[in-house]
């Protein structure tokens, strides 16, 4: 066995190490001798793999889809009949076998673009947040002033409903979520409209002239197409659009009548006040499908 003799070591440093040893119950030289063979194994210690581009990026793919399978289960999106399990999903996405999709979930596998696709399809899941982690779970558009697109999407399809949801309370009352869905495809997408005015009282001239606006582009323009609007009282503070599913919103509203009532000119619940005579002449527009607002 080898032998080390060590002169001149400073006192503290002694002193520490047979401090050590009492507290181990060890002696000074058995002390040293363990730091001498935990220093030796951290020498012979194999650095850690450096993770690729392409590793990095497959471990958060899967982390995120594990993360939307929850959401999907948590808002009770599933059909009747439909398996929630991860197999279950697999099979309802079209996989030929659960084993890709779980190699995918397990960050070992590279998705392809047609499965993230067909993810996205079945869930309503955000593509752009599944694939780099911006933005949220679910999809909402920020629709603001450009809302046409939205409302006169596919219009030759008559299997697309508006669902329209004014939020009651919260930091966010008086936004309106917009969910068109399309019951043939079974597909949604989600649109907010709060930048430009709030449904309640005090929005100002400003929020008032861009309700008007958008309310007769409703009324001139899509009189043709299938609305339905709700108030959603909102329980949680921190919600915020995109957190959930859109079934998940529509369950938790109510119907209401505040769009018939604007779409007559009428005021629901002093929203309008102040602004009676440009109202009076939204009430006396025709419904229809042209493209004069």
């Amino acid at each position: 066995m080898g032998r080390i003799n060590i002169r001149e070591l400073p006192e503290h440093i002694h002193k520490a190490i047979s401090d050590s040893a009492e507290r181990n119950n060890r002696s000074t030289e058995g002390e040293v001798r363990s730091i001498l063979q935990a220093y030796v194994a951290s020498l012979e210690e194999k650095p850690a793999p450096i993770e690729t581009l392409r590793q990095s990026w497959q471990k958060g793919v899967g982390q995120r889809l594990d993360q939307l399978f929850a959401c999907v289960r948590r808002d009770q999106v599933f059909g009747y009949g439909d398996r929630q399990s991860l197999v279950g999903i697999a099979r309802t996405i079209g996989e030929d076998t659960p084993a890709h999709l779980l190699d995918c979930m397990e960050g070992i596998a590279s998705p392809s673009f047609e499965m993230l696709d067909r993810v996205v399809a079945w869930s309503a899941g955000s593509y752009e947040w599944l694939v780099s982690g911006v933005g949220t779970v679910f999809p909402v558009e920020s629709l603001g002033s450009h809302y046409r697109d939205f409302f006169l999407h596919d219009r030759q399809n008559r299997n697309i409903t508006f669902h329209l949801l004014r939020v009651c309370g919260g930091r966010l009352d008086g936004m309106i979520l917009c969910i068109r869905h399309d019951s043939d495809k079974q597909t949604y997408a989600c649109g907010q409209m709060y930048s430009n005015f709030h449904l309640k009282a005090g929005m100002g001239s400003g929020g008032h002239g861009n309700l008007n606006r958008f309310i007769r582009f409703l009324k001139t323009n899509c009189g043709d197409r299938s609305f339905k609007c709700y108030a959603y009282e909102e329980a949680e503070m921190t919600t915020e659009p995109g957190s959930h599913h859109p079934l998940y919103y529509l369950r938790a509203a109510t119907p209401a009548n505040w769009l018939t009532m604007l779409f007559d000119g009428k005021d629901p619940d002093n929203w309008l006040e102040g602004y009676s005579s440009s109202w009076k002449e939204v009430g006396e527009l025709s419904f229809g499908n042209g493209e004069a607002e």
